[in-house]
């Protein structure tokens, strides 16, 4: 079966109350999926306060599983473009306390033109979805919000480590598209729109182990699952599925 990798394909797809529903569900409720949301979303509370950024957008909100545990600044904004997925984050950030403090905006983010610009701007699971003709449209509109020094978090995946993941049946559990990178590949494609290329944080390394884990103990014991993963995620770099980017 064909990847989805088209705009109007992703749209329709996250636009589903069912697909809305079901995205947190195991997931990110898994040991691992618990590993990759706190590895996620420490990097970028961590961003924010070495950079001290007074304004903040999320593009690809989902059901805000990121943005409810965000560090909020002065301004707050998430844009998403399904309705279903933003009446779930609407509701998740009043029961975290927060619901008062996040601006949620349906928008097509190819389209977005928002009035003022931002000092921080993340999204996860998102631009790794689309082919280079679409990532360039989307650093053009981040570009277009993000003032001058600010800074671009995303998440990109090792080709390396992936790859053969993918070949063997391993993959998401649904059909959509992800680019692939080398390390060197993704550096040079950002550069060539512009960007600088500060960090590349390694996210779930030594993968193998991580997913023996998930198979073989996390049935028997989530709790001791979970141990073990976070004790390799911060002591290891090496073989990382994953990368977090952290863009000039």
């Amino acid at each position: 079966m064909k990847s989805l990798d088209k705009h109007s394909e992703l749209k329709n797809y996250y636009s589903t109350e069912k697909v809305s529903k079901d995205y947190l569900g195991q997931r990110f409720t898994s040991a691992i999926g618990r590993v990759l949301h706190e590895k996620q979303v420490a990097i970028v509370n961590k961003i924010i306060s070495e950079t001290g950024a007074k304004s903040i957008l999320e593009l690809a909100c989902g059901p805000a599983r990121l943005t409810c545990d965000i560090i909020c600044a002065d301004t707050n904004c998430a844009v998403d473009g399904s309705p279903a997925m933003l009446k779930i984050a609407q509701q998740r950030l009043k029961e975290a306390g927060k619901g008062s403090i996040w601006k949620l905006q349906e928008a097509d983010i190819f389209e977005l033109n928002m009035e003022r610009k931002f000092d921080l701007i993340y999204t996860f699971r998102f631009i790794r979805h689309f082919k280079l003709d679409d990532r360039k449209k989307i650093y053009g509109v981040i570009r277009k919000h993000l003032n001058d020094g600010g800074s671009l978090i995303f998440d990109v995946v090792n080709e390396k480590v992936s790859a053969p993941i993918r070949e063997k049946g391993q993959e998401t559990e649904y059909n959509i598209y992800d680019e692939l990178y080398e390390r060197d590949g993704f550096i040079a494609e950002m550069e060539a729109e512009g960007w600088k290329v500060e960090r590349l944080i390694p996210v779930h390394p030594k993968f193998n182990l991580l997913y023996n884990i998930q198979v073989y103990i996390a049935p028997r014991s989530n709790r001791i699952a979970y141990g073990m993963m976070k004790f390799i995620e911060n002591k290891f770099s090496s073989d990382s599925l994953e990368w977090i980017a952290v863009c000039k």
